[in-house]
């Protein structure tokens, strides 16, 4: 019997032997390494040469949990999601704090999805001529029709649909266009037709005359309604409108067509007359103007004995009066007036003067062959100049949220910002770090909002809310903004001609060029965009805009840092900039996208 002292010795050695055999092993020879030939195997490098590293048997595999932090991929790069400097990414969760969490690239904006914009057609054949013009005459006419499209299509689309112009090609798709080209309609009758073949060839949307304009705001509740869709089992019409506007579903659409072709006689006078009464659901078009012939003829007698002189001339000045007509309707949609918002107005005057130039030319009374008109569906309306004062323009440092007030935002860079404040483009990082603020621009706009029970809020919070107030569902409706960096940057300089055909695009109408300072000056001839409208001298802040807008360029390794810290430093300042650039950035993108679309189609081209 092995005595219990021999019997712990020997379990030692037994453990000593296993563990000799263990590390005394062959390696595991690695197959890629047998592939080499005689290259033979790598020979290790850096500090495990110097290491015995034993080749461990085979085991089966095991997961073990990870203690590191969870890690994510930037998200893909969406198409048409750059522009110049900016770039964004489309996603729900744009109400972030800061949008690197989620792009994981501090120079890409989550930005909310695009809202789909919901189709609505016209129909426009260049070669109808039912009156038999001459063909000199029938150009001219095609000329100021292109105007009046390119009206139409700047009004729907800045209330956030997309317009299409339809022709014969879009008719000729349909399966009915053989049928109708056999019959012998008149054509006035066959026009009407061909555009409801074309509508059906497209499906589902609106269908409307080129004269059938909205007027009213983009919040109005029509509009809104027709945006979302209107009810799918009937084709929306609108009393009293003989055909200017229809709304329906693609089955629906095709549905009446089929009924009604088959009633089409030589002696027809309207399509829809022949349809049944019971597809269509009728609306009052409280937010619809329609500049059909009765309705020139009884309200606007001036423009209706143009066009019965000279057709072209006539439907020119049509388009300025329609033109007015939305120009009027936006200054009217806000009692309260237009607010240029200007923070730190001790710094700022220069830095706000393009949106106060703007804000200048959106309260002139616009050009209009019949000037104290309204508009056939406001007859109560207040035509501009009749007031007893013009509209309003203040300049407060906070923004007000209601929907009586048109805001207009500028958002300078951090850096920017430091060096007006500090009346200098030579800061230091010691200066920004130990004698500014943290987020001064988005705090100061920011001031009358406060939380729930009173308290101050946090600078993410701030940014949250900010970004409501730019990209949230009325600030369409209520507010402009622009970075500093996009707009001119010398005293006295006229906003470019690029960004106002921007801005017209989302407005509906087109923006004064000319114009006084001050409309009840006559003597005052100077135009609003070649003329200072602020009392106080801004030579130095046009100056410091300028070099800040070039130390944010510059590849220097010194502004480089400087523009580092300053972003460091005001990080919240620094996502709503980079947020707002990004906006204007991609609605710029998306207008462009849509008009290439339509090139070929439109006739305003």
């Amino acid at each position: 019997m092995i005595p219990h002292r021999s019997t712990g010795l020997l379990a030692i050695i037994v453990f000593v032997a296993l563990l000799l055999f263990i590390f005394s092993s062959s390696p595991i020879p690695d197959p890629a390494a047998e592939t080499e030939g005689e290259k033979g195997p790598k020979e290790p490098s850096g500090p495990r040469k110097f290491i015995s590293v034993p080749s461990l048997p085979s085991l089966p595999e095991i997961h073990l949990p990870s203690f590191r932090p969870p890690s994510h991929e930037a998200p893909p790069e969406q198409t048409n999601s750059t522009s110049g400097e900016s770039k964004w990414f489309s996603n729900w969760e744009w109400l972030n704090p800061f949008s690197s969490t989620i792009t994981l690239d501090e120079d890409r904006s989550v930005l909310p999805p695009l809202p789909e914009r919901r189709a609505i057609y016209t129909y426009y054949n260049p070669k109808y001529n039912p009156k038999k013009y001459s063909a000199n005459d029938l150009k001219e006419n095609q000329k100021s029709d292109g105007e009046l499209l390119l009206a139409w299509r700047r009004a729907w689309f800045a209330q956030g649909f997309r317009p299409v112009v339809l022709g014969p090609g879009d008719a000729m798709k349909n399966p009915h266009y053989e049928l109708v080209q056999r019959l012998h309609l008149t054509p006035e009758m066959e026009n009407e037709v061909f555009r409801w073949l074309a509508w059906g060839h497209m499906g589902t949307g609106l269908l409307a005359d080129f004269t059938c304009f909205p007027m009213a705001r983009y919040d109005d509740e029509l509009l809104s309604a027709l945006r979302r869709g209107t009810e799918p089992e009937f084709i929306t019409r609108f009393e009293n409108f003989q055909g200017g506007l229809f709304s329906a579903e693609k089955h629906r659409i095709d549905e009446a067509i089929d009924i009604s072709v088959k009633k089409l006689a030589d002696k027809s006078t309207s399509l829809s007359e022949l349809m049944p009464v019971e597809l269509f659901k009728i609306r009052q078009p409280s937010s619809l103007a329609y500049y059909k012939g009765s309705n020139i003829n009884s309200r606007y007698p001036e423009v209706h004995e143009k066009i019965s002189q000279s057709p072209a001339n006539g439907r020119l000045q049509l388009v300025q009066l329609i033109n007015a007509h939305l120009h009027n309707t936006f200054q009217n949609a806000y009692p309260a007036g237009l607010a240029v918002l200007k923070p730190f107005p001790q710094h700022t005057t220069a830095l706000v003067e393009p949106a106060l130039r703007l804000a200048k030319s959106l309260i002139q009374c616009p050009e209009s062959p019949v000037p104290s008109s309204c508009p056939p569906n406001i007859p109560e309306c207040r035509p501009c100049g009749s007031a007893k004062r013009p509209m309003r323009i203040s300049q407060p440092t906070s923004f007000k949220n209601t929907p009586f007030l048109f805001t207009i935002g500028t958002l300078p860079h951090p850096y920017t910002l430091v060096t007006l404040q500090k009346s200098s483009d030579e800061v230091t990082v010691r200066q920004i770090r130990r004698e500014t603020e943290r987020d001064p621009w988005l705090t100061d706009v920011t001031q009358d909002h406060l939380s729930e029970d009173g308290q101050e809020l946090s600078a993410s919070y701030r940014g949250v809310m900010f970004k409501q107030f730019v990209a949230g569902d009325q600030a369409v409706s209520n507010s402009l903004w622009m970075t500093v960096e996009s707009l001119p940057a010398e005293a006295g300089q006229s906003l470019p001609s690029e960004l106002l055909d921007e801005f017209e695009w989302q407005f509906g109408f087109k923006i004064p060029r000319g114009g006084t300072i001050d409309p009840n000056a006559p003597g005052d001839k100077e135009s609003v965009q070649d003329k200072t409208p602020s009392q106080q001298g801004v030579a130095r802040e046009y100056e410091l805009i300028k070099k800040a807008r070039e130390a944010i360029k510059s590849q220097d390794p010194n502004r480089v840092n400087i523009k580092a810290v300053s972003e460091a430093w005001n990080m919240a300042d620094t996502e709503v900039w980079r947020f707002v650039k990004a906006y204007r950035a991609r609605s710029v993108v998306e207008r462009k996208q849509w008009e290439e679309e339509e090139k070929a189609f439109a006739s305003s081209q």
